[in-house]
């Protein structure tokens, strides 16, 4: 990337650009691209449309993002709102933030935190979630899965080598200062999903139709029609296997 014939743009107030390449872009009013933007850097406090892609090594968004494309970054940090029509390569992402991706995300780490919702398959090596609303309608695939239940929760498929899920400490909304019963009572939650498959695998409050994996721990509160095991099985006994199997390979 060559910046130094880039130049850099910052829209405050109502405004419109073209688009193209860019050095950093602020938006801190109403901003519309119309076109693709390539740039550096990008920070979104106010509200920004892009009627095409965004290319950027780096992003903030404090406010509010529609890319009526693809985004492409290295790092991406949300706090606010984004919204992506098309799919996303992001090698490290953490949103704090609401993020609606409408076609497929794939990742080196997500720390997912908010709401997070993805249509399309999500693939990362890491991934992490803290959401409060997680809806994931494709498959996640990823090395290393941990998540944190809290409100409702659901992904089509999983996969991994090691998957872990379990209700979230009621520590976050003691940090956030929405302290005690009913608050934290409406957002624990449980995570609905169809199949996961992995190697080590430990549930909390899921529902699934299928569990296979080489060691399964069937924690607190779930409800699994079948599991699949290749070494070793254990349930707690506040939770319903309707039918266990060990596979022979």
């Amino acid at each position: 990337m060559d910046l130094e014939k880039r130049q850099n743009i910052k829209i405050v107030g109502d405004n419109t650009s073209a688009g193209g390449l860019f050095n950093n872009v602020s938006v801190v009013g109403n901003g519309i691209f119309n076109s693709s933007v390539d740039c550096a850097y990008i920070k979104a406090t106010g509200d920004c449309t892009i009627n095409g892609d965004l290319k950027t090594v780096s992003g903030v968004v404090a406010g509010s993002i529609a890319i009526k494309g693809s985004l492409s970054a290295d790092i991406f940090k949300v706090a606010g709102n984004v919204t992506v029509d098309g799919d996303t390569s992001i090698k490290n992402l953490i949103t704090h933030g609401n993020v609606t991706i409408k076609g497929n995300i794939s990742s080196e780490k997500i720390d997912a935190n908010g709401h997070f919702t993805i249509e399309g398959n999500c693939n990362s090596e890491i991934f992490t979630s803290n959401s409060i609303v997680m809806k994931l309608n494709g498959l996640l695939n990823a090395d290393d899965i941990e998540i944190y239940i809290y409100g409702s929760n659901f992904v089509k498929e999983i996969g991994g080598e090691k998957i872990m899920i379990r209700r979230g400490s009621e520590s976050i909304f003691k940090r956030l200062k929405l302290i005690k019963s009913m608050i934290y009572d409406a957002c624990k939650g449980d995570l609905t999903t169809d199949v996961i498959e992995g190697d080590e695998i430990y549930l909390e409050y899921t529902t699934a139709k299928a569990v296979r994996g080489k060691n399964v721990t069937i924690g607190q509160g779930c409800n699994i029609e079948l599991v699949e095991y290749v070494d070793n099985f254990n349930q707690h006994s506040d939770s319903v296997v309707r039918e266990s199997k060990k596979m022979i390979l």
